[in-house]
């Protein structure tokens, strides 16, 4: 199987290993960099973003001036689920993580999430 991959960059195998298969309609994308974090609700059907929300935003911007750190993320997440509350979901939300394991600020983005009442 190793040599099938042998054409293709590393940034392409890694596009590879970290697809999922989505069955769902909407999804929750996350992105992390050093300095700032950031979510999207994609409805997958359409290939839209319905609402997004990130360290960037101006509402928490003056908040989150450092790192990413779990007060960033809190934050974030709460703006998220502020949001959410305005879109109509009536199915089942896919968590996608990516390629980053689901410890540290992944997970408590998540557990906001859950305490605000959505479920995934």
């Amino acid at each position: 199987m190793r040599r099938l991959y042998n054409f293709l960059s590393n940034y392409e195998r890694r596009k590879i290993r970290n697809r999922k298969k989505l069955n769902g309609n909407f999804r929750i994308s996350l992105f992390k960099s050093n300095r700032h974090f950031y979510a999207q609700l994609i409805d997958d059907t359409k290939s839209i973003t319905l609402t997004s929300a990130s360290t960037l935003d101006p509402k928490i911007r003056d908040a989150c001036k450092s790192k990413v750190n779990a007060n960033s993320v809190r934050q974030v997440a709460s703006l998220m689920a502020e949001r959410l509350s305005g879109v109509k979901l009536d199915q089942q939300i896919i968590f996608d993580c990516g390629a980053y394991k689901y410890t540290g600020v992944i997970s408590q983005f998540a557990e906001v999430l859950r305490n605000a009442g959505l479920r995934f």
